[in-house]
């Protein structure tokens, strides 16, 4: 391979997955062999999990050797208040001083990511002061003391590792000023943008003082928060590494590049892309990304960008993984580009194929480029179907990828949650309920039913000949379920536009109204038979992984269509 582009290569692993010795050497050996060199463990609680603290449980001193020396003074303590916690952490620090020494072999960095403000529930009870009217205050000024003990304690024990990083400003942690629901005196005088930098000032000290690398990530939900937290970031340490995603709020391919790369003052910078598909199908809707990746790597690189991190899961789908599904192109993409902006997709894709176990035995050099030309040409036609299934207009129309099960849920899920128009505003108007809207979005949706099934049929008719029989037979698979995932979305945007028509128009009602009207009806007939469809889909198939069953679910379509039935009268 070429020279490097990116000297920061990540894989990033959450949830189960972060806990999972077996997992995890699978995923280091695949970074060695992928050009990958930083492992991100991601779980809000990963640090709460592996120490007490322990001056919250009796420890007379702030310093110890290990966990060892802190334990055999407060393991009384630690019975009497918190039982099931007791040895969990001890457990887990030999689990995560495994792993290190296994990422230490082949070279790899390790980082921990996590949504600060985090703790144990007990300490509540040792410090009822936080908790003012029924509410935790996030301004309480113990949290500051309590982030810096535990980041000092954690690092005594894991001075291998290389930092932190951390989202201060989600709303997704235990504790943060972006949701705070308490009312105190000190909560209403204290502005966000204090609250931002107390915090991670406390974070700074401890990762600082160890000679790691705190990394601050400005993952936040609409404009206003970009600007709190920027306000903020842009002051820290030069050595504080910003880490943003390569779109803004969110992992959305169809959204513009996130307007703060390249303009975070003397920072390093680190940018964000999921592998997987959080919001484009999880690979059940297959989302080849690798042009997609280019352009945007190669728009942050000129913006100074030197680190790369590839989201392999999520953290709310416990059990799947970019490595369980045709997207871990994605991976291969993300390793190659890293090194070298002008890889090929043929090049990407030859790799993932012999890596992967494609090529059946004996095929020739020449049979390769043959069947490796044929084999992108496929995957290089699926984010076209993907960025048409789970968006509207580039919007975002779906829960996570799931249909949304209400006509309030969807509007809410594309207009507010999950807001494009607020980050560009010619979509502002992308879903309001007028007809030239209407045909346009519709006709979008069909262009996508037609891609995939036309994809089917190159799958099911064209020359696989140099792949294995069963590798052939799982991508014809894969793209009959795209299929499927694709035409339920397409009728579920129909029902729901055709429905928001008939419902908010401001247009004269006339024959156009009256032919949504007889079509509304013929959409809840179709909603009722897809449903059907699916439950037969359910009970006489057995595919993997169980995912295809949860973007495929029966219950998630009577529920929209009852909604829609039960809703305003049309």
């Amino acid at each position: 391979m070429g020279k490097e582009v990116f000297s920061v290569r990540a894989l990033e692993l959450h949830s189960l997955y972060a806990w999972d010795y077996e997992w995890i050497l699978r995923c280091l050996d695949f970074m060695v062999r992928e050009n990958y060199n930083t492992l991100v463990l991601h779980r809000n609680d990963f640090v709460d999990m592996i120490v007490y603290p322990g001056r919250y449980f009796g420890c007379k001193k702030d310093s110890y050797a290990s966990i060892f020396e802190r334990y055999k003074e407060i393991y009384r303590t630690l019975y009497k208040y918190t039982p099931t916690r007791r040895s969990g952490p001890y457990q887990r620090r030999a689990f995560l001083k495994r792993v290190l020494e296994q990422a230490n072999r082949r070279n790899i960095q390790v980082y921990i990511e996590n949504k600060e403000l985090y703790f144990p529930d007990i300490i509540l009870e040792f410090h009822p002061e936080v908790v003012k009217n029924g509410k935790i205050c996030a301004n309480d000024p113990f949290w500051l003391e309590f982030t810096s003990v535990k980041y000092q304690e954690f690092f005594e024990e894991f001075p291998e590792i290389s930092g932190i990083i951390t989202a201060p400003a989600t709303g997704e942690s235990r504790i943060s000023i972006t949701s705070n629901r308490c009312t105190c005196d000190l909560c209403r005088k204290t502005p966000k943008e204090v609250w931002f930098k107390n915090i991670l000032e406390a974070m700074y000290k401890p990762i600082h003082k160890a000679g790691k690398r705190l990394v601050v990530r400005d993952f936040v939900f609409n404009p206003e928060t970009h600007k709190e937290i920027a306000s903020v970031m842009e002051h820290l340490p030069d050595d504080v590494i910003i880490s943003l995603k390569n779109t803004p709020h969110d992992y959305y391919p169809t959204f513009p590049e996130n307007s703060r790369i390249g303009h975070v003052g003397n920072h390093e910078q680190w940018i964000e892309f999921d592998a997987m598909g959080q919001y484009f199908g999880w690979g059940v809707c297959i989302a080849d990304l690798t042009e997609d990746y280019r352009t945007r790597m190669r728009h942050a690189k000129e913006r100074g960008v030197s680190g790369v991190i590839f989201r392999t899961d999520w953290e709310s789908l416990d059990g799947h993984t970019v490595f369980r599904n045709p997207n871990l192109i994605n991976m291969y993409a993300g390793g190659m580009l890293a090194e070298d902006l002008a890889a090929g997709h043929e090049t990407v894709c030859d790799r993932y194929l012999s890596h992967e176990g494609w090529y059946a035995e004996g095929t020739s050099k020449e049979q390769k480029q043959k069947v490796c030309t044929w084999v992108a040409g496929l995957f290089g036609k699926t984010w076209s179907i993907a960025s048409k299934t789970p968006f509207v207009e580039g919007c975002v129309f779906s829960d996570s990828s799931l249909i949304p099960i209400s006509y309030g849920h969807a509007f809410w899920l594309s207009e507010e949650k999950n807001s494009l128009k607020v980050w560009d505003s010619s979509k502002a108007l992308a879903l309001a309920p007028m007809k030239a809207n209407l045909q346009e979005a519709l006709a979008e949706a069909e262009e996508a039913s037609k891609e995939a099934l036309e994809l089917c049929r190159q799958a099911k008719e064209g020359s696989g000949e140099g792949l294995k029989s069963e590798k052939i037979k799982w991508l014809q698979d894969r793209l009959m379920l795209q299929r499927m995932y694709v035409d339920l979305f397409t009728l579920v945007k129909h029902a729901l536009l055709t429905t928001r028509y008939l419902r908010e128009t401001k247009e004269p009602k006339g024959p156009f109204y009256q032919e949504q009207m007889a079509e509304y009806h013929r959409l809840m007939d179709a909603l009722q038979i897809k449903e059907q469809e699916l439950r037969l889909f359910h009970r006489n198939t057995d595919y993997r992984p169980h995912t295809v069953y949860t973007l495929l679910d029966p219950d998630r379509v009577a529920c929209l269509r009852n909604d829609l039935l039960e809703g305003e009268n049309i």
